[in-house]
Order: C-alpha cells, then structure tokens, then sequence
C-alpha cells in the first residue's frame, strides 16, 4: 500500500523540480556561449519607447532630409542601450569622397574621418557591400589595422554599422559607436535595421511626392500653353482663310524659321491680337 503522507507529495515537487533544473542546464550546455550583452530588459526602458516615438513622429512629419538624418543620429544612441554615439556616412557610388552627414558628437567626425583616410573600417565596409558590420575592438583591429590604430586613443570598443538607401547615386551608413567592450548583439541589430527602414521610406515617399508635384505643375503648364497654342491656330486660320491644321503647321515652320519654342510664338499671336483690341 503506498504511503500518502504530507511528505510524499513535497518529495515529489522536489523530484520533479530537480529534474527540470537539470533538463535546462543540459539544453543550455549545449547552446554557444552567445558573447555580448544580456540585458535585453534594457530594451523596455521608458526612453527606449520615447526615442522611438521621437523618431516615427518625424518620419509621419515629413522633416526635411538633413533634419530627419540628425534625428535619426540622436533617436538611434537613445534606443540602443549600449550605443554612446552615431553617425551617418554618404559616398558616391562613383566616387571616393565619403563625409559625415550628420552625428550626435563631435568626436564621430574625427571617428569617420580617420575611416575614410585609411579607407577601411566599418562605415565604409557598411555601405559598400550593403550589409550590417557588428565586431568588438579586437575584431576591429584585426581587420582594419590602419583605422583602429588612428581611433585608440578614442576608446571605442564596440562598432555597429547598418546599410543606408539614400538615393541611386549615393551609398550610406548609419554608425554607432560605443564605450562597452561587451559589444552590440542580435537585437541592436534588428532594432537599427527597424530606424534604418523607417528613415529610408520616409525619403522614398517624399521624393515620389515631390516628383508627384512636379508632374502635376507641369500638367498644369502643358495645359495652359495648348490653350494657347490653341488660340493662336484659330486666329492664324482666320487671319489667312486657312484650316485649322494648315494654321498648326504654319506656326510650327515659324517657329522654326525665329528659333521660338511654339508656345512663346503662340502666346505672341493671342497678345498681338489682345492688345490691338484693347488699344483705343
């Protein structure tokens, strides 16, 4: 008969618990140790939240090019715990002139510069291969020599650089710099991948708005000159007791014999005529 005692069902708790405990550890013994920080909670911090309000508030503002750059800068370094600075790198696809075109310290600036002058380094490899750079200072050395050593006395220790779609003939980068020699990790990442994508559709609708105007003012324009064109025929037709279509290609072979665009010829004809009416 089995005993049903109080401490029967407390052993059993125990039994069952230790087992758990010891499930886990063998799962999380055979997980890579993952380097870099652990403190996702970070993420959830009441600045975070605002940074990224801030930001989407801009986007849903249409500020202007060099102002959303700025804010996405000073957003970035709010949102991303170990992020201490950021800057935004732009070259030519053609050339080999970068420049910083905007930062949330001084000291990026002499960062990006020493990058450019050793023509290496993870802003430029950013933008140039099109994907995300995330290394520690060791790493940083290893790879670009040249750079880390011009930046040592700086003491960054962690560099986290994302692709930036600007426009066809440019490349770019967002940068962020930190003190922390734990490094960046997956969700840095993923949460500078998020402002990056906002950024860059931001400025793809306010170009096509702005190509959207400009179709619609020239729309505008082409209407107005075909009424005068228009104008100018019936008169040309009455004028010389022509058709309509003999009068249009009258005023084109005027047009060519002045070297006038036809609209201007037109606009002369119907003033001509207006003008000789209103004269007393």
């Amino acid at each position: 008969m089995t005993d049903l005692t109080s401490d029967g069902p407390r052993c059993a708790a125990d039994t069952e618990a230790a087992a758990a405990a010891a499930f886990d550890v063998e799962i999380s013994a055979a997980l890579p140790a993952r380097a870099g920080r652990s403190d996702a909670a970070g993420y959830f911090a009441e600045e975070n939240f605002e940074a990224l309000d801030i930001f989407r508030g801009m986007v849903l503002s249409h500020k202007r090019f060099e102002t959303l750059l700025q804010g996405l800068c000073e957003q970035v370094v709010a949102a991303v715990p170990g992020a201490d600075m950021a800057g935004v790198t732009l070259l030519h696809h053609d050339s080999e002139n970068p420049a910083t075109a905007a930062c949330s310290d001084a000291r990026v600036v002499d960062i990006d510069s020493d990058q450019y002058r050793a023509d290496e380094g993870p802003c430029l490899e950013a933008a140039r291969n099109d994907r995300i750079v995330c290394v520690r200072v060791d790493e940083a050395t290893a790879r670009w020599p040249t750079f880390a050593a011009a930046v040592a006395n700086i003491g960054v220790r962690s560099y986290l650089s994302a692709p930036l779609a600007v426009d066809s003939a440019h490349a770019g980068s967002l940068n962020l710099y930190g003190f922390d020699a734990h490094g960046f990790n997956d969700i840095d990442e993923v949460v500078v991948k998020m402002f990056v994508t906002s950024f860059e559709a931001a400025v793809w609708h306010a170009r096509h708005a702005v190509e959207a105007q400009r179709e619609v003012a020239g729309l505008r324009e082409a209407m107005k000159t075909r009424g005068t064109i228009e104008q100018a025929k019936g008169i040309l037709a009455v004028v010389r007791g022509i058709s309509p279509e003999a009068a249009f290609l009258a005023l084109s072979e005027q047009s060519q014999r002045e070297n006038t665009r036809l609209a201007v010829l037109a606009a002369r004809v119907v003033e001509s005529v207006v003008g000789g009416l209103n004269r007393p």
